[in-house]
């Protein structure tokens, strides 16, 4: 029953997604009741935070995006499945990461103006750290890895 190193790399990938989608949902659970406390009268003069707050969402997934790219592409099909994976872990922080800082800059601006659209990016961007959350099939496709590989993921106890 012991693990080799894909499974302990694939394990710790699953467990950082996993630290941020409950950080991601602490963080927007705690700004909103912070706010709820307070009386909700949206500041005019901080609506441009509305306009900001999607902009630096899609623009810094967009940069990690084609970066996991290049990154992904950079990859020898004959490195080993560690290697594979390590990097492949790299890139999904930097995805997550990306969307973590969005969901941040979403809550504080929602503490600040009291709009209620920043809080509904948050979530909304919270769904897709959900989303894009370590799926073998996933995992496969972007690394190229062959059915054995991905089966090597799996714990002993999985396979039988």
């Amino acid at each position: 029953m012991t693990m080799n190193k894909s499974q302990i790399t694939f394990r710790s990938i699953v467990s950082i997604h996993l630290i941020v989608s409950i950080l991601t949902t602490l963080i927007i659970g705690m700004v909103y009741t912070i706010r709820k406390n307070q009386p909700l009268s949206a500041d005019q003069s901080l609506l441009i935070f509305e306009f900001i707050v999607p902009l630096v969402a899609i623009s810094s997934f967009v940069v990690s995006h084609f970066i996991s790219k290049k990154k992904l592409s950079s990859l020898k099909k004959q490195a080993s499945l560690n290697e594979k994976l390590s990097l492949f872990k790299e890139v999904k922080i930097i995805q997550w990461v990306s969307l973590f800082g969005s969901v941040i800059l979403a809550s504080i601006g929602f503490l600040i103006s009291a709009r209620q659209n920043l809080l509904l990016y948050a979530m909304m961007i919270g769904v897709m750290i959900l989303y894009y959350r370590p799926v073998k099939g996933r995992i496969g496709e972007d690394l190229d890895l062959t059915s054995e590989e991905l089966d090597s993921l799996s714990s002993p106890k999985e396979n039988t």
